[in-house]
């Protein structure tokens, strides 16, 4: 047999999974077996992997040579894992998974209600510890970078945001090397000023398509870290519904705070909801999902945080869309938050396919090189507009729980069951 055609891409979160073939009988003449691709194995949902191979499972062995005899002849199937006899009787060819770092460009709210406590205290202080303590568990499988905003050197302005990269205050790299620059970039600075989150993320889209952000490889997400409604829009009007002082109780007046004595508007401090939801949108059009988390202090902005949840594409789906972190839970609860954004990251069960395979029913999914069989409870699904495989249930929570070597997608064999 000859591996015939090519696929495509195979990518799980910001795994890669090399190009897989679907097999189709092809006579060279001379009894050889066919032609197969080598795929290059790596770190694997948060754990180091070996070397992958496509292998063509029933090939005639000919005089073809085979790896590392001069061949072009990948080793058989039971060379990549020990798979049962019935995959490796059909022909079929396994494809394992190539680790690309995912990118996370921390988008970080420093206005001046950061300052405010949580518990013992302020949101600022509780911010760094929770992310040093998040991040330093993963710090090995993902790249990180960081946005504060505003930019408030003093005086009078705050609601500025600097622009081009000069706004990135960490370029996304490695997080070995990262989360000590993010972390002394939160203690080098104190918060103030107001809520510019629109132009925060305006500067995280420029960074990620047009700027240094452009070239890099794996995935790439925004993780937006807000405690208040969006604002700094000077050409907003608004009532005292949507005004952010207003909503923030600290309007003294009883009127419309966003309106002056003799009835000039201060645009800066209506809400800016519609545009930070245009930028989140803006963001996932270029495949770039953002995390919405509300620091203590948004309750009375979710409803709207729930919205940008929901365009960012990685929502929770429950009666509250974004991760909101409450004021009893304090830093424990801020560092949790955290930590289930980050390991999502690094360990996800959904395998997304550039092609959908040839035959939905001749396709099998193994997890350190064990098959997984199809049951009520566990198992996985196939979807084919677009073609994802959904790792569910036990398998999914032992993916997330404990991470996993390898993960192969094996195609030309029926399901088993």
């Amino acid at each position: 047999m000859r591996l015939s055609s090519v696929l495509g891409t195979v990518i799980i979160s910001g795994l890669v999974l090399g190009a897989a073939a679907s097999c189709a009988e092809e006579d060279d003449g001379d009894g050889n077996g066919g032609d197969g691709t080598a795929a290059t194995g790596g770190t694997i949902l948060g754990q180091t992997g070996g070397t992958g191979t496509v292998a063509n499972g029933g090939a005639d062995s000919g005089d073809s040579g085979g790896v590392g005899g001069g061949g072009d002849e990948p080793p058989p199937v039971e060379d990549v894992c020990d798979f049962p006899a019935e995959l490796q009787q059909c022909g079929a060819t396994a494809v394992s998974a190539d680790y690309r770092t995912p990118n996370v460009l921390l988008v970080v709210d420093k206005s001046g209600s950061m300052d405010d406590p949580i518990g013992d205290v302020s949101k600022w202080e509780a911010l760094q510890t929770a992310l040093s303590d998040a991040l330093d568990s993963v710090a090995d499988d993902m790249n990180l970078g960081l946005i504060l905003y505003p930019d408030n050197p003093g005086g009078d302005v705050t609601c500025q945001v600097p622009e081009g990269e000069d706004a990135v205050n960490v370029e996304v790299a490695p997080a070995t090397e990262a989360v000590d620059s993010i972390i002394g970039a939160l203690s080098g600075t104190a918060p103030g000023g107001g809520t510019p989150t629109a132009e925060a993320l305006r500067r995280a889209y420029e960074y990620f398509v047009d700027g240094a952000g452009a070239d890099l490889e794996g995935e790439k997400y925004v993780l937006l870290a807000t405690d208040g409604g969006p604002n700094c829009n000077a050409s907003q009007r608004c009532e005292a519904d949507t005004c952010t002082v207003n909503l923030d109780g600290k309007c003294d007046s009883g009127g419309n705070c966003c309106e002056t004595t003799t009835g000039a508007p201060l645009g800066d401090r209506c809400l800016d909801d519609a545009d930070v939801l245009e930028e989140i949108s803006q963001l996932a059009m270029r495949n770039i999902p953002t995390f919405v988390v509300g620091i203590p202090g948004t309750e009375v902005y979710s409803e709207y945080l729930d919205d940008f949840a929901v365009a960012g594409e990685r929502n929770l789906g429950g009666d509250t869309e974004y991760y909101a972190v409450s004021a009893a839970s304090g830093v424990e609860g801020l560092t949790a938050t955290f930590q289930a954004i980050s390991t999502q990251l690094v360990r996800d069960c959904d395998i997304e396919l550039e092609d959908a395979p040839p035959d939905a029913d001749l396709v099998n999914v193994a997890v350190d090189c064990v098959p997984i069989t199809q049951e009520e409870d566990s198992g996985w699904d196939l979807t084919l507009d677009p073609p994802v495989i959904t790792l569910r249930g036990e398998i999914c929570d032992s993916i997330r729980d404990n991470g996993a070597e390898r993960v192969d997608v094996i195609l030309g064999c029926p399901v088993i069951r």
